[in-house]
């Protein structure tokens, strides 16, 4: 994986002053800054702009937002989102979310530049996959140990307790990871 060979490909544009790629979360993956310039704040700034663009598309009900740019005086703020999951939001396993701006001072450019986004981020897709998530195998129910004398002795415990007993032995660590994983990863409900 040469995350770095392939943005540099887009320092080729006429204008250009810088890269950078986010996870769906907003975490910085990579940069490419040739001139002095705080990359890592615009880019997560405009990679912010990115991901309220991509819900403002959606509660006005015209679907995903994958590409956004801002022209302003100075510059031209590309934001490409590639998705391949089906919540638009949030990263799935086994699928590709990743966004990247790029910072162009030519606004002759913006066709080329929007061309070479699309080729770039396409390239980096395989780089940023998220792996499946497997869940591990169920474990067959032992058979209940012999009581002893002073359990019997006992009464029996209420409904609710003996539920949440059996949920208690029936989960270890991996299996409440794996839970939890999973609930991470469905696609939010809309409202």
């Amino acid at each position: 994986m040469d995350v770095q060979k392939k943005l540099s490909r887009l320092a080729a544009i006429d204008g250009f002053l810088g890269t950078a790629l986010f996870s769906a979360e907003g975490r910085l993956l990579a940069k490419c800054e040739p001139f002095d310039l705080d990359l890592k704040l615009v880019a997560s700034l405009a990679n912010r702009a990115l991901v309220n663009a991509q819900k403002t598309a959606i509660d006005m009900g015209f679907g995903r937002c994958q590409f956004t740019y801002i022209h302003t005086e100075k510059a031209l703020i590309l934001l490409r989102c590639l998705n391949e999951g089906r919540n638009p939001l949030r990263a799935e396993p086994g699928k590709c979310h990743i966004h990247l701006v790029l910072l162009v001072d030519n606004p002759d450019s913006l066709g080329i530049a929007k061309l070479e986004i699309n080729k770039v981020i396409e390239s980096l897709a395989e780089d940023f996959r998220m792996p499946e998530i497997v869940l591990p195998p169920k474990r067959k129910p032992q058979p209940p140990a012999p009581k002893k004398e002073a359990q019997k002795a006992k009464p029996p415990a209420a409904p609710q307790e003996r539920h949440l007993r059996d949920v208690a032995e029936s989960l270890d660590n991996e299996n409440i990871d794996a839970v939890f994983d999973g609930l991470l990863m469905q696609p939010a409900n809309p409202l």
